[in-house]
C-alpha cells in the first residue's frame, strides 16, 4: 500500500475545479455553498493561508501544538484564524460533501484538500483546548464536533488514503476530548452525546476500496489507450505513480502477464475478482481476515505481478477499520459512563468482541480498555 504524505499545497486549484464544474451545470456559487461542505472547507483554507504565514510542512507544528502546552503564540494563531474557523464551522453544518476528485486524473488527481482539512481540524482542536481551559465548554464542544465532521467528510473523496487519513485525524480530535471530558457538566455531556450521535458516518474502508480499486480502477484507462506492447510499457511506467516512470519495471510487469495486452487484461480481471472476494469478507474479525487473507494473497499472486505488486494489504486496511471503530466506541462509552455511571458501560459494547469495555477506577476518574491491541498496546481512553 502506498503512503501519501500530505503537504501544505494550495487548495486553490481544487476550489477552482469545484466552481467551474458547478458553473457549467448552471448552479450559482450561493447554491453550491449551500449544498457542498467541500467548498466551505476550501474557502476556509484560503482564508487561513491569508491570515498568517506557514511553511510547507507547517501543519506538523500545528498538530504538535494540539497536544503540547498552550502558549500565547497558540492564542495568537487561533485569533488570526477566526475567519477561517467560521467558514470551517459552516462547512461542518452542511450534510453533503463532494470533493469532485477527477476520475480522469486517476492516481494523479489533486489531493490538496487533505492538507487543508488536516490543518483546519488542528486549528479547531487547538481552539477547543483554549476554550476548555477558559471554561467555555459549550464552545469547545462545538469545535470538536466540527472537527469530527470534517474528518468524516474528508473520507468521502473515494480514496483509501483519505479514509486512513480521516481515521488518524479523528483519533487526534478524540485525544483532545479525552483530556477535557472530566470537566464537562451534566448538561454539556448531554449536548456532547447528542452531537456525537448526529455525526455523519463518513466512508468506511470497504466502500473506499470498492470506489478506488473496482469502480475507478486506474489500470483500465492505461490499457485502453495503447496500440503496441511498447505503448503499453510506457503507459504503465508513467501512469502508475509507484513506478515513477521506470520502464524497466513496467516491462517486467507486462512480461509477467504473458507479455501481451490480453495477458495484462487477464491479470487485471483476476485482481478485480480478488478484491471482490475479500470485500465480501470484511465482516470477519481482523484476526480471522488476516489468517485467511495472507495465504490466499500469496497463492493468487503467483504469475500475476499486477496483483502481487499493486494490491494494498487488505489485511492492514481491515485492521485500520477495526481500530477506528473501537476508538469511536470508546469515546461514546466514556461519555455515557460520565453521564450514567455503570449503566452507560453496560449499554455500550466493544465492537471488537461484543463485550463491555474493561473498566478501572483512576484517582480522579476512570479508564476504559478494549481487548483490541495496536502495536502491542490495548486501545483505551482515560478520563481524569
Amino acid at each position: 500500500m502506498s503512503s501519501m504524505k500530505c503537504r501544505r499545497t494550495s487548495a486553490l486549484p481544487v476550489l477552482v475545479i469545484l466552481l467551474t464544474i458547478h458553473s457549467a451545470s448552471g448552479q450559482s456559487l450561493r447554491q453550491l455553498e449551500k449544498q457542498n461542505a467541500a467548498v466551505k472547507y476550501l474557502r476556509a483554507d484560503l482564508s487561513l493561508r491569508q491570515s498568517y504565514s506557514l511553511p510547507t510542512d507547517g501543519w506538523m507544528g500545528l498538530e504538535q501544538a494540539v497536544t503540547g502546552s498552550l502558549t500565547a503564540e497558540d492564542e495568537k494563531l487561533v485569533s488570526s484564524g477566526e475567519e477561517a474557523l467560521r467558514e470551517f464551522e459552516n462547512g461542518a453544518h452542511i450534510q453533503d460533501c463532494d470533493w469532485q476528485v477527477s476520475v480522469q486524473d486517476g492516481p494523479f488527481a489533486s489531493t490538496a484538500h487533505r492538507g487543508a482539512v488536516r490543518e483546519l481540524v488542528a486549528l479547531a482542536a487547538l481552539r477547543a483546548r483554549i476554550r476548555f481551559r477558559d471554561r467555555q465548554n459549550e464552545a469547545g464542544i462545538q469545535d470538536l464536533l466540527a472537527a469530527y465532521t470534517a474528518a468524516r467528510h474528508l473520507s468521502l473523496d473515494g480514496s483509501i488514503a483519505s479514509v486512513l487519513f480521516a481515521y488518524r485525524v479523528e483519533a487526534e480530535v478524540s485525544t483532545v476530548l479525552e483530556k477535557s471530558l472530566n470537566s464537562l457538566h451534566p448538561s454539556e455531556l448531554v449536548e456532547l452525546e447528542s452531537g456525537l450521535a448526529k455525526l455523519p458516518p463518513g466512508s468506511g474502508m470497504k466502500d473506499a476500496i470498492t470506489l478506488e480499486k473496482l469502480t475507478r480502477n486506474d489500470f483500465l484507462p492505461i490499457v485502453r489507450k495503447v496500440g503496441t506492447r511498447d505503448d503499453l510499457i510506457r503507459s504503465f511506467a508513467h501512469g502508475i505513480p509507484t513506478l515513477n516512470g521506470d520502464e524497466k519495471q513496467a516491462a517486467e510487469t507486462v512480461k509477467g502477464c504473458r507479455g501481451s495486452l490480453e495477458g495484462v487484461l487477464a491479470c487485471i480481471e483476476k485482481q478485480n475478482a480478488f478484491y471482490a472476494e475479500w470485500l465480501s469478507r470484511f465482516s470477519l474479525s481482523p484476526e480471522q481476515f488476516q489468517s485467511q487473507y495472507e495465504p490466499n494473497f500469496a497463492q493468487a499472486s503467483i504469475e500475476n505481478p499486477i496483483l502481487a505488486r499493486f494490491t494494498p494489504s487488505l489485511s492492514r486496511l481491515r485492521w485500520a477499520e477495526a481500530y477506528n471503530a473501537t476508538r469511536r466506541a470508546l469515546v461514546h462509552t466514556a461519555v455515557a459512563v460520565r453521564r450514567e455511571g455503570a449503566t452507560g458501560l453496560a449499554n455500550n459494547r466493544d465492537p471488537y468482541d461484543g463485550l463491555p469495555f474493561e473498566y478501572s477506577v483512576l484517582p480522579t476518574g476512570f479508564k476504559l480498555q478494549s481487548r483490541l491491541r495496536e502495536n502491542g498496546k490495548s486501545l483505551s481512553i482515560s478520563v481524569e
